[in-house]
């Protein structure tokens, strides 16, 4: 590799920690959050802004692509869901910011999203998880029921 083609790349490394997607921040992030290496570059971004535009967010992760294998501006939407509730299992909240067409962490959650990923603070168990299903609790004569049928079942069978 030539001396340019090298100094291009560190420039592109460069341009992609000022925008929160590069590999730096979203390997830390993938080690926080429940959530795919895109989706934490999106994390990555809002995290380097006020307020993170749903146009802007789909040209730093859709821009270098050529228009045919360009996905459609929706998928922004799509994952945002995903995004949430990714955060949310932390105990991160992200705004809505109307008008604006996009979204936002407050002060707070960004500098607790920060620490996180520098392993000063653990991140909380999962407080939004559901608690496992319990099977059905049958009565015995439903037991029996349920036997009956299978066994008239399997006779005719």
């Amino acid at each position: 590799m030539s001396q340019t083609e090298q100094q291009l790349q560190d420039r592109v490394q460069e341009l992609e920690a000022l925008l929160g997607v590069g590999n730096d921040d979203v390997s830390r992030l993938l080690t926080v959050l429940d959530a795919t290496p895109q989706q934490c570059e999106m994390v990555g971004f809002m995290l380097k802004r006020a307020v993170a535009g749903r146009e802007a967010m789909f040209t730093v992760l859709f821009g270098a692509r050529p228009e045919c294998d360009k996905p459609e501006m929706k998928l922004i939407d799509v994952q945002m869901v995903k995004v949430r509730a990714a955060l949310e299992k932390v105990g991160i909240v992200v705004s809505t910011e109307w008008g604006a067409g996009g979204w936002s962490l407050t002060r707070s959650d960004k500098a607790k999203l920060r620490a996180m990923m520098e392993g000063r603070e653990p991140p909380p168990a999962c407080a939004t998880s559901l608690p496992a299903p319990r099977p059905p609790t049958l009565t015995p004569g439903a037991r029996e029921a349920i036997r009956d049928r299978r066994a008239a079942f399997l006779e005719g069978a």
